[in-house]
């Protein structure tokens, strides 16, 4: 990974090589500029990760510079510094999506923070790009039976906190017999294609499959805790909408039918009397 420090300061500069913990950081190239100008310059070349700039220099301020050199570098993170407290150019550094704003005296700590908050966003936008290329290589023999639109997601979230927050949701709603593919789809704001092969990806099981997964486990707790229940009962109160299929899936997972199961339970806490 590789960052360039813009400043027209030398010791700020190599104040910061000296004290940051660059190589623990996964960071094995520095670059240093004297100003703007030479740090738009050398940003366009070397085309560094993250850039650290001081806010306010000679010839070309850190601000414009960062604007210039976002034209062309989309996904680099700006780190800027400051010894004046500036509104218009906070206002400038959140267009700017910096990452921070750190006011001089600079402490090295904040500094390291910020770079480990620029880090794991570049990682994050990596994989996103990969799991980008991945799911349209996945569907790459369909893309004629697939609109444009419905191809790749308008926005590209983390997967996997995506996957968890798909699986969350199924675990406070599937007592909702309306539960389904087109239901979470519109929750979260995603194309169901796109949604099915995320959590597959990440899970190793289909949606469908958690949902049915969830509800079996709450109906088998629910029936040992009440041995004397209704199966009908059961069903509905997991969410089934026919206590037929319910009987039906609840044989295929667990090898045995409702009943026996219930059965078992009562013989169980027969025999605990």
């Amino acid at each position: 990974m590789k960052v360039l420090m813009v400043d027209d300061e030398e010791l700020t500069r190599e104040g910061l090589r000296m004290s940051i913990p660059w190589e623990s950081l996964g960071i094995s190239q520095i670059f240093m500029a004297e100003d703007g100008e030479e740090g738009l310059r050398m940003a366009l070349e070397l085309k560094p990760d993250i850039i650290l700039a001081d806010v306010r220099m000679p010839r070309m301020d850190g601000i414009t510079m960062a604007f210039e050199i976002r034209k062309t570098l989309r996904q680099c993170r700006f780190i800027f510094i400051s010894g004046y407290c500036d509104k218009e150019y906070l206002k400038s550094a959140i267009q700017l999506s910096a990452v921070n704003y750190i006011e001089k005296p600079i402490e090295p700590s904040e500094v390291v923070d910020a770079l480990k908050k620029s880090i794991l966003q570049l990682e994050e936008e990596k994989r996103r790009q990969a799991m980008e290329e991945e799911y349209r290589a996945h569907f790459c023999g369909v893309l004629e039976e697939i609109p444009e639109e419905d191809l790749v997601p308008v926005s590209w979230q983390s997967s996997m906190h995506m996957a968890d927050k798909i699986e969350h949701y199924i675990q406070d709603n599937f007592q909702d017999i309306n539960l389904s593919l087109t239901q979470l789809a519109d929750h979260f704001d995603l194309t169901k294609q796109y949604m099915c092969w995320l959590f597959k990806k990440e899970k190793n099981e289909t949606i469908n499959q958690c949902i049915i997964r969830t509800r079996l486990k709450w109906a088998k707790e629910y029936m040992r805790r009440n041995p004397f229940v209704k199966i009908k009962n059961v069903a509905a109160k997991a969410g089934f909408a026919d206590s037929s299929y319910f009987i039906k899936i609840y044989k295929k997972y667990e090898q045995m039918t409702p009943a026996d199961y219930l059965r078992e339970c009562n013989e169980n806490s027969q025999e605990r009397e």
